[in-house]
């Protein structure tokens, strides 16, 4: 049943394999491990996507779908994983991993966190070079905070994917002893 819901979301890999703009990946991108809806490329990709979610502020599908692809791992779930740290998101989970890791640091917090992000006046390139040293005035508890984020939802992810992929053959095993049970087959 999920493995049927998630291949009705993702697009079909014919229609990303003929994108223009997916060329330069010439014949790695006709791996058929790439597509694959299985356990072990499944949560490998939750992995990898929860992984860049939130070590990299920006660049996330491409270093997801670079790493789904060097790993042999499911594409699009890696690269959908990420969304995990989205614009909605984003403020609450960077708030948490300055929290955390202001614990770990030992590092006072009096409640106040750095002033709001301006916007750059300068155009895109000058806005993330601006969000770059936002995120670095906050400095040590931030970035540990984020790295343990990162690693802990990608070990989360895998172990959740694996345990939540077996739940069906569980439930269909105990149905199957069940009915032999009331059959009066032990």
């Amino acid at each position: 049943m999920a493995k049927k819901f998630i291949q009705r979301c993702l697009p079909h890999p014919d229609r990303i394999r003929h994108n223009p703009s997916l060329r330069w990946l010439g014949p790695a991108i006709h791996d058929p491990n790439l597509w694959r809806l299985n356990r072990r490329s499944v949560a490998a990709a939750v992995a990898v996507g929860a992984f860049f979610a939130f070590i990299l502020p920006f660049a996330q599908f491409l270093a997801a779908g670079i790493t789904a692809v060097s790993l042999r791992v499911n594409l699009p779930v890696a690269v959908t994983s990420t969304l995990i740290t989205n614009p909605l998101t984003f403020g609450p989970w960077y708030y948490l991993a300055y929290k955390i890791g202001a614990l770990l640091t030992g590092t006072p917090v009096d409640g106040k966190m750095p002033e709001p992000l301006q916007p750059a006046a300068g155009g895109w390139w000058e806005g993330i070079l601006a969000g770059i040293d936002h995120l670095l005035a906050m400095g040590p508890p931030l970035l540990i905070g984020l790295a343990l984020l990162a690693v802990v939802s990608a070990v989360g992810g895998y172990f959740l994917v694996h345990l939540l992929w077996r739940i069906p053959a569980y439930l269909r095993l105990r149905r199957s002893r069940m009915r032999r049970k009331r059959a009066g087959v032990a």
